[in-house]
């Protein structure tokens, strides 16, 4: 077995990306990572086409030419924020909280959002150090693990290497969401989840100042009459 090879022993794989369009993927482990860039933290869900997806895939691209490889995979990031509440009443969300919405499922989404608006999210000590906050985070955000989301792939030159094209992720659209596809079987199992996660993560204490009431019917009308062009596959 050859543990250290030389430079000229190394080849890098050629990857074709998952075509631009709407596509179904399963969320793997987040990552909550210090961004050098902007100065904070970002987390990082790491998204794998479904199985049936990745057969979709096949039929419609086919196999790839010999010695290139067919990915499945990308990756969406968001800032570390769960919004806030205006003195108005009125949730202001972020795209973090729209993504975990959305892997809830169509029927949780809302009750999601209402949760986080009202003061709902991980219990965190403030005796934590600033790398047990962050495996805390991870831990709490590690329950969308193995939920499934819709989102629109886009790609992307990269602006640095000639020839390399990176596939970006966004407009997380919840499972449930395509018309004639309910999916209530999903919905049960999101539901179980978010459950199981509001028991576990107490919001605030009662005896902290009374926040105000969030608005969050206004926040989430805008997300009951999507365009066409976000409802149907490609």
């Amino acid at each position: 077995m050859t543990i250290l090879r030389k430079a000229t022993d190394q080849q890098q794989s050629e990857w074709i990306p998952v075509p631009e369009g709407l596509w179904r993927w399963r969320t793997g482990k987040p990552t909550v990572l210090r961004s050098q860039i902007y100065d904070n933290y970002q987390v990082r869900f790491p998204l794998t086409l479904t199985e049936a997806e990745k057969e979709r895939l096949k039929e419609e691209a086919g196999d790839p030419p010999e010695g290139v490889n067919q990915s499945w995979r990308t990756m969406y990031s968001a800032g570390l924020s769960l919004g806030y509440v205006q003195r108005s009443g009125e949730y202001k969300s972020t795209k973090l909280v729209d993504f975990l919405a959305a892997c809830f499922g169509s029927t949780n989404s809302k009750k999601l959002r209402s949760w986080i608006a009202d003061g709902g999210g991980p219990d965190l000590s403030d005796d934590l150090t600033e790398d047990q906050e962050v495996e805390e985070i991870e831990d709490w955000l590690s329950w969308v693990e193995d939920l499934e989301v819709y989102g629109t792939v886009r790609h992307e030159a990269d602006k640095k290497q000639a020839g390399v094209t990176w596939s970006r992720f966004s407009g997380p659209l919840p499972v449930g969401s395509i018309p004639g596809q309910p999916d209530k079987e999903y919905q049960g199992l999101a539901k179980g989840k978010l459950q199981a996660m509001m028991a576990e993560d107490v919001a605030p204490e009662e005896a902290k100042p009374e926040k105000p009431k969030a608005d969050i019917d206004a926040y989430d009308a805008m997300f009951e009459s999507p365009s066409d062009e976000e409802k149907v596959p490609a």
